[in-house]
């Protein structure tokens, strides 16, 4: 993957909505770098878990059209890839908030007596697919039985369990998955795990209009792209977690309202995100209710719920993955969340959220 470096630092943005408002009164100093405003802003550090892309849209908008800004934070906003560990960074002191993929990933770490602490859960639904080609007998998940599934190693300690549960599958059907989508476009019979926003993309590109099999609506429970920090921060900058999560929250919600120039800049930093590409991952997004479904239609986007942990807790016991000892609440707070500011936001912007169809 090519991806462009850019300074995260030095990097232009649009001026935010209050210092639009300064420049406009005339007083567009206070907004110049190195001014006494931008020198109030709190500084914070934030890893995403992949390189930039749609799926991250609404950091991307929040980073660079002057949300974060607004909420009077200046966040030092850097991609994640495959070599980049962010459950270290965080536990490490080399990042304030950090984006973990899955809920299993939170509750392992508790089990650890690691003190990480989920804010916000920006995916209701798991992107996580299993693909197949169609009209080859392989329509339908319990087609699967059987036959050879190309897996990544991680896949093992989430959902790969929950399929072998559910659907009887077995670990002698497990062929390594090495994130190049060739052998699935030239073989009709391959099978492969995939993102419901990206792999799809590029088969069908090649002219294949693959099986799509979201697992979040086959009963995999995990929330995911989730905003993580550590005990010590919430208990210290509790203000500064609140400011972060609700300015992310909004930051999604402009996205989704207008993702050009937003989706110019994605383009800007990674040369792999092209408009195609772009457009592919929001319309799967929005189709497939990955950020709105569910609770986020009623408490917003970030939206977290004590029986949907629960929910996870217990399918993630009933698989082995986390012992029953563990305390699912240690892992998260819906502190920030559904909480009347965000009710706010919402109302800003009804035709993302809905808030004006009543």
């Amino acid at each position: 993957m090519t991806t462009k470096t850019v300074s995260f630092a030095t990097k232009a943005r649009r001026p935010g909505r209050v210092a639009t408002m300064l420049m406009a009164a005339g007083l567009a100093v206070l907004a110049a770098p190195g001014s006494v405003w931008a020198d109030d802003l709190e500084k914070v550090t934030f890893r995403t878990n992949w390189f930039p892309q749609a799926e991250h849209g609404g950091w991307y908008h929040a980073d660079s059209q002057g949300t974060y800004e607004d909420y009077g934070l200046d966040v030092d906003m850097a991609p994640g890839g495959p070599q980049v560990n962010n459950l270290q960074l965080l536990l490490g002191g080399q990042a304030d908030f950090v984006m973990l993929h899955s809920s299993g990933q939170i509750l392992n770490a508790v089990e650890e007596g690691l003190p990480v602490v989920a804010l916000a859960a920006f995916y209701q639904k798991d992107p996580q697919i299993i693909m197949t080609h169609p009209g080859v007998g392989n329509d339908r998940l319990e087609d699967l039985k059987g036959k050879s599934i190309l897996l990544s190693q991680d896949a093992h300690q989430s959902f790969w369990p929950w399929l072998k549960q559910k659907y009887g599958y077995t670990d002698e059907q497990v062929r390594p998955y090495t994130f190049q989508m060739g052998p699935f476009i030239a073989g009709p019979q391959v099978i492969q795990q995939a993102y419901v926003t990206s792999e799809t993309f590029v088969v069908k590109q090649a002219g294949i209009e693959p099986n799509v099999f979201l697992l979040s609506d086959n009963g995999w429970e995990s929330y995911s792209t989730m905003i993580v920090t550590t005990r010590k921060t919430l208990e210290e900058r509790p203000e500064v977690a609140r400011k972060f999560v609700e300015a992310t929250i909004e930051g999604w919600y402009q996205y989704l309202q207008d993702p050009a120039a937003t989706n110019e800049y994605i383009h800007g930093l990674n040369e792999n995100q092209g408009p195609d590409q772009l457009a592919h991952s929001l319309r799967e997004m929005d189709e497939r209710g990955i950020v709105l479904s569910g609770d986020a239609l009623t408490g917003g986007i970030g939206i977290m719920t004590d029986k949907r942990w629960q929910d996870i807790y217990k399918q993630l016991v009933s698989l082995d993955l986390i012992d029953e000892s563990v305390d699912p609440t240690k892992g998260y707070t819906t502190e920030f969340v559904g909480t009347e500011a965000i009710h706010d936001i919402m109302a800003r912007y009804p035709d993302v959220s809905g808030a004006g169809s009543d």
